[in-house]
């Protein structure tokens, strides 16, 4: 009995020093953690447990109920140092301001303006609505000089103009402000890659982002993304369909690799380009430097005809006929 309430005492101690007074080992780096939009406290502590930043998630919400800061926590990203005392910990996670705080964002290669304003909005940073007056066709960013240098239709919005990567973003940021980032981030590598030369020294740079933006969606490899670009490039020098799949899928919202006939023969649009020769009126998706390099460089082949199943693997012909082949042969 005596043991026993010895040991609890221990305990109670221990858990009371780790909530009020423990400091971190020396050797210890403060890291990054991020509280999505949403997140349930439950998941908040057991995310820190998992990052080894406390020793015991449930103490560590227990603490919590008890404090009344539960509900407090805020989205976003802070610097947390393992070790830390857990009232340090509640009072950075729950602090009244965000002011210096950044939130760590991935853009996917491939992500459509819609994808991006999702994502953002599950980080806390925008709102979906929000993000679509700073991007859609009405942007205030329409007068940037990228975009206006680039050449791009007054009838499309800001698809494929913002760059696709790994951000930091203030969580003060507003949605035009992040959109401006990405923009010059994506004015940035079309000037390291010089847009006007090679293959499409013709083109303009709106035309570049949206061929690009067709690689992206159509290809992953960076070698197969020189292949394609070439072959739709002659397939635009000769006056013959693009005939891609992912800008049906842009318009229909599909993700297969092989639409379907009746998307193909009943979907309406100029994004469809199997009735519309020629490029769409605007890219369908964030390209990234491999695909943007890729139009820019192609690589030179005897191809007219390419398919992938869905595996990603894919498969050359240079006739109708040969790719009627392949379709038979490689496709379900």
């Amino acid at each position: 009995m005596v043991l026993a309430t010895v040991v609890g005492i221990v305990f109670g101690l221990n858990q009371l020093n780790r909530y009020f007074w423990q400091d971190p080992k020396a050797e210890e780096t403060s890291q990054d953690f991020v509280v999505e939009n949403g997140q349930s406290f439950k998941a908040v502590a057991a995310q820190l447990k998992d990052d080894s930043i406390i020793a015991n998630a449930f103490w560590f919400r227990v603490m919590a109920e008890f404090s009344g800061q539960t509900d407090d926590v805020r989205a976003g990203s802070f610097r947390l140092t393992k070790g830390e005392n857990y009232k340090t910990i509640l009072a950075t996670l729950t602090a009244g301001t965000t002011e210096g705080v950044d939130v760590r964002v991935t853009i996917p290669e491939g992500y459509t303006l819609k994808q991006m304003g999702e994502l953002l909005a599950n980080k806390g940073l925008v709102t979906e609505a929000d993000w679509a007056r700073a991007t859609g066709m009405d942007s205030p960013l329409e007068g940037d000089a990228f975009v206006i240098a680039a050449q791009k239709p007054n009838n499309v919005d800001l698809e494929g103009y913002l760059f696709p990567d790994t951000y930091q973003f203030a969580l003060t940021a507003s949605a035009e402000d992040i959109a401006q980032i990405m923009l010059d981030n994506m004015a940035e590598h079309v000037s390291d890659l010089g847009i006007a030369r090679g293959d499409a020294a013709g083109m303009t740079t709106h035309e570049v982002l949206t061929l690009a933006s067709i690689v992206e969606r159509e290809v992953r490899q960076s070698s197969t993304m020189k292949n394609v670009a070439d072959i739709f490039l002659k397939r635009l020098d000769i006056g013959m369909a693009l005939q891609a799949d992912s800008t049906v899928n842009y318009i229909t919202g599909g993700d297969d690799p092989s639409i379907s006939l009746e998307d193909r023969d009943n979907t309406d649009s100029l994004y469809n380009t199997y009735k519309y020769p020629g490029l769409p009126p605007g890219p369908i998706s964030a390209p990234s430097e491999n695909a943007l390099d890729a139009v820019l460089n192609p690589t030179h082949n005897e191809y007219l005809y390419f398919l992938t199943n869905d595996k990603g693997e894919i498969y050359y012909a240079e006739t109708f006929a040969e790719h009627v082949r392949n379709k038979e042969r490689y496709l379900p």
